[in-house]
């Protein structure tokens, strides 16, 4: 199995607003760590733009079995992402960590079946990738 992870806008500032002091480079070796023991493969990354998304999104639709997402500000505002999750079909889930985007989480344009939040958020990440691959 292989999972496509997308961190969105600020996650590389992780470490400057988690309460536990995770930082992305932190979260990424956990996650790489997930997929060793679960045997999966991942590919990682991160960007402030959207349209990098859609461009990832879309040259990953044969390649990947699923998709994890952290939207964090673009819940609200990003009906392109929204359309091509829903164009391409891939199992999709979105994670965020629930005090820091709780507005962003009332708000979205997403069906919240697909969010998984938690108030870490690492272990969005973990619950989310333990879902997906099972």
């Amino acid at each position: 199995m292989k999972v496509l992870v997308i961190h969105g806008p600020n996650m590389n500032l992780l470490g400057s607003f988690s309460k536990n002091r995770l930082t992305l480079d932190k979260l990424n070796r956990s996650i790489r760590k997930l997929a060793r023991t679960k045997d999966f493969e991942c590919k990682i990354f991160q960007t402030h733009d959207e349209a990098r998304v859609i461009t990832l999104l879309q040259r990953n639709r044969n390649k990947v079995d699923g998709i994890i997402i952290n939207l964090g500000p673009w819940h609200m505002s990003s009906s392109i992402i929204k359309d091509t999750l829903s164009i391409i079909k891939t199992p999709y889930l979105i994670v965020e960590q629930s005090d820091q985007s709780k507005e962003y989480i009332e708000n979205t344009i997403f069906n919240k079946k697909h969010i998984i939040n938690s108030s870490d958020i690492e272990q969005s990440y973990i619950k989310s990738l333990n879902q997906l691959v099972g």
